[in-house]
């Protein structure tokens, strides 16, 4: 099955996303202490990508439709063929 290795590609990106977006963050919050001459420092914590387990957890979730399952096991919208989901 090519879920686990799907999850992984994913989770590889979500995490190099997380840490970029969190770094133009921080930068564009002091570019606009900057503009608006605020003194003093204030050290922007840089969070990181969300827990493993919570971007699994969301991938499977958006993604419960794409993968077939047993028919016991399938949801509605995998009962309904290919050319309609």
């Amino acid at each position: 099955e090519s879920v686990p290795d799907w999850i992984e590609a994913v989770r590889a990106v979500v995490d190099d996303y997380a840490d970029a977006s969190g770094e133009l963050a921080a930068d564009f919050y002091d570019a606009e202490r900057v503009a608006a001459r605020v003194t003093g420092r204030f050290p922007v914590p840089l969070v990181g990508p969300p827990p493993a387990e919570k971007t699994e957890s969301s991938l499977r979730w958006a993604t419960q439709d794409v993968w077939p399952r047993e028919r016991e096991q399938a949801t509605p919208a995998q009962l309904e063929p290919l050319d309609v989901r």
